[in-house]
């Protein structure tokens, strides 16, 4: 009874003051209940008035807010669109703008949402957490993955949604890659193009693959996105586009989609020669496609460019163990020891070396000093 008194006061001032309506009654009466936070009262009054006004922006916009306010995220951001659609024909750039600023408080209220289950889901690895009752890993990334896939549809294909979404499901598939691959497990999904939920039971394993499969599929949507380079609030700038591409390639390599990987990596490497990580990638992924020379080569490329010691060290030592494989038509021992020498003056340390040193050096028919890299060998490891 009070919200209709005020809605009958609002349309009479109006009248009363001789002003032409830039609202019609119902938006009027909405921005009341809407004040009030009575949202399902105002969206059934901005329902009526756009079916019976499609053109009237104003109702659109506001449709958009009331549904934003009530979560059904895909429905304010159409509502929304058709706002900015209709501002755009009439050249209303500041209503437009305000439209935008909407956008930009829900995406970051619904984002930082799924963050922070995402945050919680990850704390059950802390032995230290301490969950709230009732709560569990899955719950709280079913939560992470609800508020990520509401963030899509306030900014359409957000890159940093994508990516926050791609670490969901990459946490998804560890969760339940580590249960017994036939445990029955009930799991709830949410569509990334309606965002509706809806639950299945399937077995663990199979549902960790699946996972494995959508964060591949996530990622790539990530990195189209980041390409297009949308803006938005919170736009990642913190996170290159390299480190976009970096999560397809350890999902290729995960999923054991090396052509798929190397489409990945080379175009990065021409623009960045000298990326370590990507150069290894590559390496490890020519091996697995059996292109071992090609793997040999991209490895002296490593070896030749970083200034760590470490790696240096640790590089030049994969070269030697190729030449020590049985089913490489290259095999060379003496191209190992070669390789392995050099290895020792950056990994002094590193025990495999001497071990394969020893192996090498046997195979040349040098057993004494075959057995004395080996016995090093063993010393190193043993004080590990």
């Amino acid at each position: 009874m009070r919200t209709r008194i005020i809605v009958s006061c609002v349309v009479m001032l109006i009248a009363l003051n001789g002003v032409v309506l830039a609202k019609s009654w119902r938006v009027a009466g909405a921005i009341v209940h809407m004040r009030q936070d009575e949202y399902e009262a105002a969206i059934k009054l901005l329902e009526a008035d756009v079916a019976e006004s499609p053109d009237n922006a104003e109702a659109w916009a506001y449709l958009g807010d009331a549904y934003a306010h009530e979560s059904e995220f895909m429905k304010a951001a159409d509502a929304w669109s058709r706002a900015e659609e209709i501002y755009s024909r009439k050249n209303k750039k500041k209503k437009i703008d305000k439209i935008l600023q909407s956008r930009e408080f829900f995406w970051s209220q619904a984002f930082n949402a799924g963050h922070e289950h995402l945050a919680r889901a990850l704390s059950f690895n802390n032995p230290e957490f301490v969950p709230e009752e009732g709560e569990t890993r899955a719950g709280a990334l079913d939560k992470a993955e609800e508020g990520f896939v509401a963030t899509y549809h306030v900014f359409d294909a957000h890159p940093k949604t994508l990516f926050m979404l791609g670490l969901v499901y990459e946490e998804k598939a560890n969760y339940y890659g580590e249960l017994d691959a036939e445990e029955a497990v009930d799991v709830t999904e949410y569509d990334l193009d309606t965002g509706a939920a809806a639950q299945r039971r399937v077995k663990a394993g199979e549902y960790a693959d699946e996972m494995w499969d959508k964060v591949l599929d996530t990622y790539e949507m990530a990195v189209g996105a980041k390409r297009a380079d949308m803006s938005g609030p919170n736009w990642d700038e913190k996170t290159p586009p390299g480190e976009y591409l970096r999560k397809v390639v350890n999902s290729c390599l995960r999923l054991e989609k090396y052509e798929r990987a190397l489409a990945v990596i080379d175009p990065l490497l021409e623009e960045k020669p000298g990326d370590m990580m990507l150069l290894n990638a590559k390496a490890a992924v020519l091996n697995k496609l059996g292109r071992v020379d090609e793997a040999i080569a991209t490895y002296q490329v490593v070896a030749e460019t970083t200034e760590d010691p470490k790696i240096k060290g640790e590089v030049l030592g994969e070269i030697a163990s190729y030449y020590l494989k049985k089913e490489y038509e290259g095999r060379d021992p003496k191209k190992a020891i070669e390789f392995l020498e050099q290895a020792l003056e950056f990994t002094p340390d590193d025990y495999r070396i001497y071990i394969n040193l020893g192996k090498a050096y046997g195979e040349i028919g040098e057993y004494e000093k075959g057995k004395e890299y080996l016995r090093k060998g063993q010393e190193l490891y043993e004080q590990q």
